[in-house]
């Protein structure tokens, strides 16, 4: 009876393991979901510079992505590609690899990530930020590799790059978020307030105005 208790609470630890495990590698993007990104670096002469990540399909830890970028007006590349989290399947994208662009979604503080060329890196805390127009969540690492600064910041529920940066010396480099289907602009109510508070107040005085002319009694007229 002993021995049954003692496999009966294995089997429980090895499920519970097995669950954190994949819970910890499910993606938080879904079919049809992307992110487009603007870029910055230092010195560049080159003109308006993004990327857009589509999410073709997403099975468990594996997703397909399609990556457009576009470098000026006459040139614009496309790749597709097929990553899965659970292994070290990486590919080389603008500045960085797509594992640095798509992690697992709702890790925690101190939890180990990889990041294709960088190896493993600890999500280093967790901030709240403005993203493409809405209020979001964020994990973020930082670290020093090879000489330069990296710093990275995801969204915490789909897991997805939000800013990235490397700084070596007086050479900057950025990733930003432009634009994204996974959430929405949230809408900003006080500007209106305020309009509609002004335009109130407008009305009143001009209604005042108007009283008062209304009332004055014609003066008479002199004779002469």
């Amino acid at each position: 009876m002993r021995n049954v208790k003692t496999k009966i609470t294995f089997l429980l630890l090895c499920s519970v393991l097995m669950v954190n495990v994949s819970s910890n590698s499910i993606l938080g993007v879904k079919s049809g979901d992307w992110i487009r990104y603007d870029f910055q670096e230092t010195f560049s002469s080159v003109g308006e510079r993004w990327q857009t990540i589509e999410f073709l399909s997403v099975v468990g830890t594996e997703a397909t992505i399609r990556v457009t970028i576009h470098m000026s007006p006459a040139i614009e590349m496309n790749q597709t590609e097929t990553s899965d989290l659970s292994s070290s399947d990486n590919f080389q994208v603008v500045f960085f690899g797509v594992r640095v662009y798509l992690i697992p979604s709702n890790l925690g503080v101190g939890v180990p990530v990889y990041l294709g060329e960088f190896g493993n890196q600890t999500i280093a805390g967790e901030a709240t930020g403005i993203v493409a127009g809405a209020n979001r969540r964020l994990l973020y690492a930082n670290f020093s590799q090879s000489g330069s600064l990296y710093t990275f910041y995801w969204d915490k529920q789909t897991g997805v790059l939000v800013e990235g940066t490397m700084t070596i010396g007086t050479v900057f480099k950025a990733v930003l978020t432009a634009a994204t289907n996974m959430w929405s602009a949230e809408f900003v109510w006080w500007p209106w307030v305020i309009i509609i508070i002004i335009l109130a107040c407008g009305i009143i005085v001009s209604r005042k105005n108007i009283s008062q002319k209304l009332r004055r009694k014609p003066s008479a007229p002199s004779h002469s």
